[in-house]
This record gives C-alpha cells, sequence and structure tokens, in this order.
C-alpha cells in the first residue's frame, strides 16, 4: 500500500517540468487556503450580518413593546383614578331626589375629563361610565345608567366581558375596530364596611392608532408588520391582513415560542403582554438581508479575484525564472555526462541553484585535474607501497627476539627481565590486534593494562601503586579496543612519574542503567583550570592534531575520544575533573554491549 500510494505521488509530482511542480504547489499551497478561507470569511460576514439584523429587529420589537405597553398601563391608570375619585363615588350614590340628573352627569363628565390626561387623545375614543344606581339617575357626557350600555351592540356581544380587563368590538357601522379597557366602580360603604358594585367604567381605544407599527425611513428595520392575538390565538389586529395566513401556518409552539423563526421570506419574533393576555408576533422581511449579503459578497469578490490573480502571475514569473535556470544546469550536467569536462560558464544569481552550479563547475575543475593527474599517482602509489614492503618487520621475528631475551635472562636467572619481556610481548600482540577485531571484552582490555602498567612500574621503580575495581557482572561486555592505555600513560607519565613521592593510580569499572563508566584516577600534579578548559577543548575539537601548539599531552586522549564518538555517538566520550596538586580523573562514558548484542 505504502509503495503504491509513493508511486501515486510521484506520477502526480514529479512526472512533469520542474515548472508545472512549482506551479501545482502554488497553487496547492496558495489559492487552495485562500478559496478555502474565503468560504469561511463569507460564512461568517454572513452570519455577522444575520447577527446584526436580529439585533436591530429585537431593538426595534424591544422599542415597540415598551411603548405599547407603557400606552395601555397609562390608560388603566387613568380608569383606576376615574374609579377611586370620590366626588365620583359620592355623586353617582347621591340618591336625593332634589338633584337633577343632568347637573349630577354633567360634575361627573368634568372629574372624569380631568382624570384622564391622556397624552395622545388621538388614540382615546371615548371614556364612559355606566351607573347601576337605580335610586340615583345620572346622565352626561361622560356618564349614564347602565340600562343605555344594554341597548349597544358591546355589551349584548360580550357577556362576559367583566371577566377580563379588556375586549374589542367594531364601531360606526364596522368600519374601525376598538380596544376596551373595562373596569368595575366599587363604593364601600365606610359605617357598614360594605362592599357595592354601583357601576363600571368603560375606556375606548382606537386599534389601528395603538398597534400601529411606528416607521422611520431613515431605519431599514423600521418597516415591519405587526399581528396581534388574544388568549384564544385570534387575531385582533393585524397591519397587513395579506400576513394573517402566517399565523394558521404556524404552530401553537411557533406561535407562543419568543426565539426568532423563519417562515419563508420572512423573520418571524414574538412577544407577549401578560397583563391582559396579548400575543404579538412581528413580522419582517428577509430581503433587507439578502440585500446586505449580496453588499458584502460585492465587496469581497473583487479583492479575493485580484489576489488570485496576482499569485497565479507572481508564481508563474518566479517559476518560469527558477525553471529555466534549473533547465541550463541540466543541461550542463548531460553535456559532462558526455566525457567533456571544459565547460567554464556559470549561471547568474546567488540562490541555492547558483551555488549548486559553482559547487559543480568546482567539482569537473578537480575531476579534470584528478583524472590528468591519475596515471602519475599510480605510479606514485606502487613505488611507495614497495618501500612500504621493504620496511615492515615481520611480528614473528619480533616474538623470536623476545623469547630468545627471555631464554638467556632465564639462563642468568634474571627473571624479572623474563617478565617483563612475556609482558611486553603480551603488550605487542594486544597492540597488532591479531585476532581481535575493533571490539573486545572489558577483561581483555584490563588484562592489556595489567601488562602495560607492569613494564611502566618497572621503568619508574614502583613509584606508584595501582588499585583495581571492575564489577564482576560487566567483564564480558565489549568496549572499544585500546583506549585505556591513552589514558593511562598521561596519568603516569605526566601526573604520577612528576609527584615528589609515591603516588596512587585506580581503574575502576561500573554500570549504571544502560551505560558503562570507567574512571581512571590519579593523585598526581594535577593541571591549573586554564590548562583542563583548554585540554577539553582540544579533545573534542575537530581541527588536525598538527596544527594544535603543544598538544602532545593530548593526542592520545584525544584520538580516543575520536574513536568513541564516531563509534558509539556524540553522547558518548571523555570527561576530565583535575585539581593542582590533587590529581587528575578521566571518565570514559560508553554503551552497555552485551557478548550476546554483539555481531
Amino acid at each position: 500500500m505504502k509503495d503504491r500510494l509513493e508511486r501515486l505521488y510521484n506520477r502526480i509530482f514529479h512526472s512533469s517540468t520542474m515548472f508545472k511542480q512549482l506551479v501545482i504547489f502554488t497553487i496547492i499551497v496558495s489559492i487552495i487556503p485562500i478559496i478555502f478561507i474565503s468560504v469561511l470569511l463569507f460564512r461568517k460576514l454572513s452570519t455577522m450580518v444575520t447577527d446584526d439584523l436580529v439585533n436591530s429587529h429585537k431593538q426595534v420589537v424591544a422599542q415597540y413593546m415598551s411603548n405599547l405597553e407603557e400606552e395601555i398601563n397609562h390608560y388603566g391608570d387613568s380608569i383606576d383614578r376615574i374609579a377611586n375619585n370620590t366626588i365620583i363615588l359620592n355623586t353617582l350614590m347621591d340618591n336625593t331626589k332634589e338633584k337633577n340628573p343632568y347637573k349630577k352627569g354633567q360634575e361627573v363628565s368634568i372629574e372624569v375629563n380631568k382624570s384622564l390626561r391622556l397624552k395622545n387623545n388621538d388614540v382615546l375614543r371615548n371614556c364612559m361610565i355606566y351607573s347601576n344606581v337605580e335610586t340615583s339617575l345620572i346622565y352626561g357626557n361622560r356618564v349614564t345608567m347602565i340600562d343605555e350600555a344594554k341597548k349597544e351592540a358591546w355589551y349584548t356581544d360580550n357577556h362576559n366581558f367583566l371577566e377580563r380587563d379588556y375586549f374589542i368590538y367594531s364601531s360606526n357601522h364596522k368600519k374601525s375596530d376598538v380596544f376596551s379597557l373595562i373596569q368595575e366602580i366599587v363604593y364601600v360603604d365606610t359605617v357598614s364596611f360594605q362592599r357595592n358594585e354601583i357601576g363600571l367604567i368603560k375606556l375606548d381605544i382606537d386599534m389601528n392608532q395603538i398597534f400601529k407599527p411606528v416607521t422611520k425611513a431613515s431605519e431599514i428595520s423600521s418597516f415591519y408588520g405587526v399581528i396581534v392575538l388574544d388568549k384564544e390565538d385570534n387575531i385582533i389586529f393585524s397591519s397587513n391582513y395579506d400576513d394573517n395566513k402566517i399565523v394558521s401556518d404556524l404552530s401553537y409552539e411557533d406561535r407562543h415560542n419568543d426565539d426568532i423563526r423563519y417562515y419563508n421570506d420572512m423573520m418571524v419574533m414574538s412577544d407577549s403582554i401578560e397583563d391582559y393576555g396579548l400575543k404579538l408576533i412581528f413580522l419582517f422581511d428577509n430581503s433587507t438581508f439578502s440585500k446586505r449579503k449580496t453588499e458584502v459578497y460585492q465587496a469581497i469578490l473583487p479583492i479575493i479575484f485580484i489576489i488570485i490573480v496576482t499569485i497565479i502571475c507572481t508564481a508563474y514569473i518566479f517559476t518560469r525564472g527558477i525553471s529555466k535556470r534549473a533547465a541550463t544546469l541540466v543541461e550542463k550536467i548531460k553535456v559532462a555526462g558526455t566525457g567533456d569536462l571544459s565547460i567554464d560558464y556559470e549561471i547568474d544569481g546567488n540562490d541555492e541553484i547558483t551555488i549548486l552550479d559553482k559547487q559543480f563547475n568546482h567539482m569537473l575543475l578537480k575531476l579534470d585535474d584528478l583524472i590528468k593527474k591519475n596515471y602519475i599517482q599510480r605510479l606514485e602509489n606502487r613505488e611507495t607501497e614497495l618501500r612500504n614492503l621493504q620496511l615492515q618487520i615481520n611480528p614473528h621475528f619480533l616474538y623470536n627476539t623476545l623469547e630468545t631475551i627471555s631464554s638467556i635472562a632465564a639462563m642468568k636467572q634474571a627473571f624479572n627481565i623474563c617478565e617483563l619481556c612475556q609482558r611486553l610481548g603480551n603488550v605487542f600482540r594486544y597492540s597488532l590486534g591479531k585476532n581481535m577485531g575493533e571490539y573486545v571484552t572489558v577483561n581483555q582490555e584490563i588484562e592489556h593494562i595489567q601488562n602495560y602498567i607492569y613494564i611502566q612500574s618497572t621503568r619508574f621503580v614502583n613509584k606508584f601503586e595501582v588499585y583495581y575495581s571492575v564489577e564482576p557482572d560487566i567483564k564480558e561486555m565489549r568496549i572499544l579496543r585500546f583506549i585505556l592505555q591513552p589514558i593511562v600513560e598521561n596519568a603516569i607519565v605526566h601526573g604520577l612519574s612528576k609527584k615528589a613521592g609515591n603516588g596512587i593510580l585506580e581503574i575502576s569499572v561500573s554500570q549504571e542503567y544502560d551505560q558503562l563508566f570507567i574512571r581512571i584516577e590519579d593523585d598526581g600534579v594535577g593541571m591549573t583550570a586554564s590548562k583542563v578548559e583548554e585540554l577539553k577543548q582540544y579533545i573534542n575539537s575537530d581541527m588536525d592534531c598538527n596544527q594544535k601548539e603543544n598538544s602532545k599531552q593530548g593526542i592520545g586522549i584525544r584520538n580516543v575520544n575520536q574513536r568513541i564518538k564516531l563509534s558509539c555517538g556524540d553522547e558518548y566520550g571523555i570527561t576530565l575533573e583535575s585539581m593542582p596538586q590533587k590529581g587528575t580523573c578521566f571518565t570514559i562514558k560508553l554503551p552497555l554491549i552485551s557478548g550476546g548484542d554483539f555481531v
């Protein structure tokens, strides 16, 4: 599956010229994200426009409801004042026969007009008090007997009007609807505290005036429709009778849900006046929303188009230039492939193609020079090989010579010389690496160091003592061959030999987690902090040792450190600590390699 996908990828992206590949890459990384971002932007702007219109509609509804409730409550307060007016109550209850009913009616009418105190008299159609005190007749502009009310259509058509605070009826031969607020007039006898219903007040309000939407030409959201429903969901007012069908199409939940809903091309919002059981449905035309979205699209689409065209043109110009320069380099490589190495013209510029072209030209010059010198070098190499063969020493000759010296020493009973020859032979065998690879066991490396230290202790006449500490479990672990001798030699020659008196050399091998640590510590003369820092920089640098003055002390250590890093990784190697007249400690950090893991 992976191979198929890789072949498909190469077929799509690497089967054509660099120019086409760069164009495809430009489209993928620039145009497609721009289109994607544009879609998200349009959606976000559409949401913002919608939210803006919804908030605007909510403000309109809130303002409308605030004004309506304020006006209706004002009318309710007016009839409350009339019902509690002491003069009106006393006049209605005045049953003295001497007083003229029309004069009493005039007094009550004056008090009613005073109590109304309405801001907008255009909305008020009428306000009448109907008395049912049969013993006290009264007639006037604002008051009459209840028998007169029973003759009117509103009374006969609304038998249960006293059970609610309002009712609706038509006047002037059904040409206009009236929203009537009604309230009983109650008189309480202060002596007997008996409650008497002595009449009622009816305040007529023009429905068209109180419920019609207030439109402002400066605000688009002000153009809306209103439908008013009573407690039984009957339509009692509609600013546009063509919208009444919407109410029948809406479910009961939709009519009583205050959330925003959409019906065809209308945005529907609801609110209510709980005190009167009125439900108001507001209808907003969605054409405003569509118009605003169109304006947004018309403003943004040209910008996106210009950006895409600019990207395509810029990508074409730059891609064409890069592909031409790359094609020139390919042509030079083809010419060089025919054997013509005399190409000397260069590609202008400062980018990677120019650098590659310069390196290619340099390579051609080097290659041409190598080809010309190849024959001479072969002759010189053969001469060198012959000289090396002549200078080679046969190891068997060296071992035989040491055995001869050892035999003569034994005959002379110089057994220390015998031991020294044997140890030296073992050192030579280990150094030459006969029958050994690059890796040896810890035990083999320690045995070699013991032979080496024996020779050095003989040389320095037992000037130091040596202590070994090797954990038994790690004796068969694998380490690089010949990494301890240069460090031990440094400790003996530069540390212990220069100390006044005898010294101590400690060699310990331990395991910490999955790592192996070898410590070579002496109590010799030590080094100053500057010398330690200089040696650290030298053994960890990549410079040629011949370029470093006074570096003979660290050449072997540096070579060991470089071998460890090349073979095991940069996290491994040699670290050192030293103090003047206190001694020096070298620590070798190696990976833990068992014999089973080593192949």
